[in-house]
């Protein structure tokens, strides 16, 4: 396990914090109507290309950015690593424009080698699961219409070993839990200040239950790298997944921020390089076919 120092500071626009307590707090039937969340947000990042697709789980138009590195197009037998970023509570495709910066920086610098990164907009409350009254089906939309779907349109390395997740807040406990519940098609995950207490995941369904559900599955082949603020009021969660990762002799990372609450600003300044290299050096480097 590793903390690391405080390194960086960047300013907070206040819903960061209110809806990440929103997240935790609200009940389901408090949250805001689906129907009214915007699940099509074409305001993303530069450098990215903006894209919807049918859900046939939800039957909606649900939008993602896509960030293709420089030499898809010059490189067309060639196939390419991909890292899915799930976005925070009240976010969505749009939530992209930091982390893609922080990708498109570090492959100029070739800190790491192309890849594929792909911003869902997984629905602003939906905390990555399917609810049980079926209005939402967000995990559904993710792993079973999404991925295929990118894999299909694509030149990826379409199995487990090319595929890898990072998130923030409720998009980091949906990317923990995807990895220990899909072990056969992620890598690696890379979270920032996870939501792993999210109400209305069944127990049995949590990343904690999951990683023990799936330990011969996981241990020795992910990659897990975790950061939390020292002030973050979901740092408990993450200590404790911590603590069971090193009982069960899980290899990870996990950081906590001195002096820091559930704050993207900082944490971005702080840990982006550090989460984009550590997931390349778990998933497989792109190579032609």
């Amino acid at each position: 396990m590793a903390r690391s120092r405080r390194i960086g500071f960047l300013s907070q626009a206040a819903w960061t914090f209110f809806f990440g307590v929103c997240l935790q707090s609200m009940t389901h039937a408090q949250r805001p109507d689906p129907s009214e969340w915007k699940w099509v947000n074409p305001d993303i990042a530069d450098g990215c290309q903006h894209a919807t697709l049918h859900s046939e789980s939800m039957n909606r138009e649900i939008g993602f950015s896509i960030y293709l590195p420089p030499s898809y197009q010059t490189s067309p037998k060639t196939r390419y690593p991909v890292v899915y970023y799930l976005h925070g509570a009240s976010g969505s495709e749009s939530s992209s424009k930091e982390f893609a910066w922080a990708v498109r920086q570090a492959i100029r610098e070739g800190v790491i080698g192309d890849v594929i990164y792909v911003f869902p907009n997984g629905g602003h409350y939906s905390g990555y699961r399917d609810w049980d009254d079926g209005n939402v089906k967000a995990e559904t939309w993710i792993i079973r219409e999404l991925i295929p779907h990118i894999d299909a349109t694509y030149r990826t390395i379409s199995k487990r070993e090319g595929r890898a997740l990072c998130g923030w807040s409720m998009g980091g406990g949906g990317s923990l839990r995807f990895l220990t519940k899909y072990p056969d098609q992620f890598c690696a995950a890379a979270t920032l200040g996870a939501a792993l207490g999210t109400r209305g995941i069944r127990p049995e369904n949590t990343a904690m239950q999951q990683l023990s559900k799936n330990l011969e599955q996981l241990r020795n082949k992910v990659g897990i790298w975790m950061a939390v603020g020292e002030d973050d009021f979901l740092r408990s969660g993450n200590e404790a997944l911590d603590q069971k990762l090193t009982e069960l002799n899980v290899d990870h990372v996990f950081h906590i921020l001195p002096k820091t609450g559930h704050n993207l600003g900082e944490m971005s300044a702080a840990y982006h390089r550090e989460m984009v290299t550590t997931l390349a050096k778990h998933y497989a480097p792109s190579s032609e076919e």
